[in-house]
């Protein structure tokens, strides 16, 4: 019988640290919150702490994955991009500096509909790298068909246009080898446009991976809410994304401040 249970895949290689530990715990909170029954986190050499009342409440196993040599030393792809590409189960993958305050069911079930959904980034109007012709964010990735997320294929595109593999950094980090901001995300664009695919899916809009610095919070009840913020549309927010200079501590964020560092410290 098919596994229903939403299974979310995430990357927690932080090293110790009081911020990113709360922002962690209150990553597993939203999650588990949010209908999550099936999570496992990946980490390359810092072992995530994982709170006794979040193993109680879901399915969470912690798995040490390992780089692999794809001509770049960037940790997006070295480790994240082949490990989520050696993933061979159908999952939902999101940052570990995010926070979902929607239903994860309903992203869950469109799973079948497309073998790779994601989002593409928002023009941030403080952020000028985001003004430009839309771009994967690979934030949140949906992966129902997980034999189409090939890395052999992946790369190759890649190499065939700009290798990875250069002996100068100067010119590996030419801005020419990336056809948008990001590293993993700017291979997977490359591929996605190279062979024509769409990921976008109407059920997944930018409310499911919008960006923390346009993003206004607010309290509804017992729960968190979130609403676009300072962007031509207005549309509600199911995931908070604190990507770069967006962590929630730099933009003192509510959500954050409402949690306590796990650790006590």
């Amino acid at each position: 019988m098919a596994d229903d249970r939403v299974k979310v895949v995430s990357i927690m290689n932080y090293p110790p640290d009081p911020r990113t530990r709360r922002m962690c715990y209150a990553f597993l909170d939203s999650v588990v919150a949010a209908g999550a029954k099936s999570i496992t986190l990946l980490y390359e050499d810092h072992p995530p702490a994982v709170a006794p009342e979040h193993r109680r409440a879901v399915d969470i196993e912690v798995v040490r994955g390992r780089s692999a040599d794809v001509g770049h030393p960037h940790f997006n792809l070295r480790f994240k991009l082949p490990n989520l590409a050696g993933l061979d189960y159908p999952f939902l993958y999101l940052d570990a500096d995010t926070y979902v305050v929607g239903d994860l069911r309903a992203v869950w079930a469109v799973r079948g509909d497309k073998p790779w959904v994601g989002v593409d980034h928002q023009w941030v109007p403080s952020d000028p790298r985001t003004h430009r012709d839309p771009f994967l964010n690979s934030g949140v990735q949906l992966v129902g068909d997980p034999g189409f997320y090939d890395l052999g294929a992946i790369l190759a595109v890649q190499e065939a246009a700009a290798p990875l593999r250069q002996s100068d950094l100067a010119v590996r980090e030419d801005p020419t080898t990336f056809v948008c901001p990001g590293r993993d995300q700017a291979v997977l664009f490359r591929y996605f446009r190279t062979i024509g695919y769409d990921y976008t899916h109407p059920a997944v809009g930018p409310g499911w991976n919008n960006c923390a610095g346009v993003t206004a919070v607010r309290r509804d009840g017992d729960r968190w809410a979130a609403r676009s913020a300072g962007l031509a549309e207005d549309y509600e927010v199911h995931l908070i994304h604190y990507w770069d200079q967006f962590k929630p501590w730099r933009i003192g964020d509510p959500i954050f401040a409402s949690y306590a560092d796990p650790a006590g410290e």
